[in-house]
């Protein structure tokens, strides 16, 4: 059988990797340099070669030596580099410290962030360049496209065009490929097959019969998990509720367990705060009383504290998930939500098991690529190379 290999980048925990696997590809190699993430990758992708590593110390020919592939084998090269500063919250954000002198800038103008994670996206392009894959995709915040007034986008796509790929990029919301969250970022999409570039259409016209086919909310995403008190649960459970919904039964399916499913606990003071929060409800909603408590600015703090609805996808999961969760209120129990619960609203199915301390598996859940989406975007290059290569319509 022809394989399609796939190399991803800026990899923990492995949502793109994942989405490409769902589409037939194999994973050849992962590389980051987040250890807990690269243990995440290692149990999840056991037959991958995972490189824990900064990027800008790894070569193209390291990892041809890891895969035993030889350049131009590699049939994509995936990845998401680093993003805060490309953000509109890391924006304002670092230039608030500006003003208080905490952060330096090159330059005088605080929204032209002297960021140097802003520099990582040119170590894909080298290693694209270095290993000459027929497809890339990158991806990133949505901020990108307009950081610089273009100007990013256009030195990427340059870059790239002059080693000789057709680039194309396009923003894509998370909640229109089946997973239950508003999700817009960026997708770069390049092949050097001089061909033009297709992104997926939305999942109500896929031909995927293995994902949902309908926007999903958050309770047909996570309300057959286990109910938790604060505090509650542990990082292997029985399930014991019945799937109630077809994602649900997706999600659950060749897990032996629940994984990851334990929730933070919480004071007295939080608890009662939840119980004066309806579902959709925000910290502006509250009490007068109850934001006395905190010492809130409602000015700065307004999504200070977020409840989920239950009929609506979720709104964006963050990697701010790892600081307290507050903007991530479980719609019906009083406590904020779960791993677990934050990868299903990203589209992990439950057999994918994150390692490292809590916090660090809710930062790599919030970093990651939906891996609904990530196999849409696969699906679509394979579709394409299969039209150019009828050899490969074994794996169509």
């Amino acid at each position: 059988m022809v394989e399609l290999n796939l190399v991803d980048l800026f990899a923990a925990p492995g949502g793109m990797s994942l989405g490409f696997e769902m589409a037939g590809y194999n994973c050849r190699a992962a590389i980051d340099h987040y250890r807990d993430g690269c243990d995440t990758l290692s149990y999840n992708f056991p037959s991958a070669a995972v490189i824990n590593e900064d990027i800008r110390k790894v070569t193209g020919k390291r990892i041809l030596d890891e895969t035993g592939l030889s350049r131009g084998e590699v049939d994509v090269i995936t990845g998401g580099p680093p993003c805060q500063g490309f953000s509109n919250v890391g924006r304002v954000k670092i230039a608030s410290l500006v003003r208080k002198g905490i952060w330096k800038l090159g330059n005088c103008e605080p929204r032209l962030i002297d960021d140097p994670r802003n520099l990582l996206y040119r170590e894909f392009a080298r290693i694209v360049v270095e290993l000459a894959p027929k497809f890339f995709v990158m991806e990133n915040v949505s901020g990108m496209v307009s950081y610089k007034d273009g100007k990013i986008i256009s030195e990427i796509e340059k870059e790239l065009i002059s080693a000789g790929y057709v680039v194309d990029h396009k923003i894509l919301d998370a909640v229109n490929f089946g997973v239950p969250q508003h999700r817009r970022r960026v997708f770069f999409l390049g092949n050097k097959l001089g061909i033009p570039n297709s992104f997926p259409k939305d999942c109500n016209n896929s031909n995927d019969r293995e994902s949902p086919k309908e926007f999903v909310d958050v309770w047909g995403s996570i309300g057959d998990l286990p109910s938790l008190g604060q505090g509650d649960g542990v990082e292997e459970m029985e399930y014991d509720k019945s799937a109630f919904h077809p994602y649900q039964e997706w999600a659950r399916a060749g897990s032996p367990k629940v994984f990851n499913h334990v929730a933070r606990p919480h004071g007295q003071r939080d608890l009662v705060t939840f119980g004066h929060m309806q579902p959709g409800g925000k910290w502006k909603d509250l009490p007068g009383r109850i934001k006395e408590s905190y010492g809130y600015r409602d000015d700065i703090f307004n999504d200070k504290f977020k409840r989920l609805r239950k009929d609506r996808p979720a709104w964006t999961v963050t990697a701010h998930l790892c600081k307290d969760g507050y903007v991530y209120i479980h719609p019906t129990q009083s406590r904020t939500i779960t791993v677990r619960e934050a990868a299903r609203l990203q589209s992990f199915p439950d057999k994918f098991v994150f390692k490292g301390s809590r916090s660090s598996q809710f930062k790599q859940v919030g970093n990651a690529v939906p891996p609904l989406l990530a196999k849409m975007i696969a699906l679509e290059i394979k579709k394409a190379m299969t039209q150019l290569h009828p050899s490969l319509s074994v794996l169509a």
